[in-house]
């Protein structure tokens, strides 16, 4: 069953959107389905959290300087020659924020290829961003 989550998740990574967001109860569980694609992919992984910054899957113990703060971390993905995708998790209030909002917007009509999940239990999208946004709900159901 895990082999059909990581051809839907890689499929989500060839689709043509830069921002894609995953809702789940289980959030652990998807984070651990992106480290097996890893294993297997040469893309770069990035996974991000609110105050703790970000670091690139396989290398947890290493945090990527300037990364903690959103605007940070943006502007970060920004600067990047590079494709990466980038596992945001936490993300509460951030994209209530309209210039965080613009700032996502120019990540997603991008020249350089980067995708970007925002992955939680709910991901709040403003309208400006679903036009250029994969949606994703991870169908597992709370325990009790």
């Amino acid at each position: 069953m895990a082999v059909s989550y990581l051809d839907q998740l890689e499929q989500m990574l060839n689709a043509d959107y830069r921002i894609v967001t995953m809702e789940t109860y289980d959030v652990s569980r998807v984070q651990d389905l992106f480290v097996q694609i890893t294993r297997f992919s040469n893309k770069a992984f990035y996974s991000w959290h609110p105050d703790e910054g970000m670091h690139r899957i396989g290398a947890s113990h290493i945090t990527i300087p300037r990364t903690q703060s959103i605007e940070d971390l943006l502007k970060h993905i920004h600067n990047s020659k590079h494709f990466g995708v980038y596992i945001l998790n936490g993300m509460t209030d951030e994209l209530k924020n309209e210039s965080i909002v613009e700032e996502f917007e120019k990540l997603a009509k991008s020249a350089i290829p980067k995708v970007v999940i925002l992955l939680g239990e709910y991901v709040y999208l403003p309208k400006k961003l679903r036009p250029l946004t994969l949606r994703s709900k991870h169908q597992m159901k709370k325990a009790g």
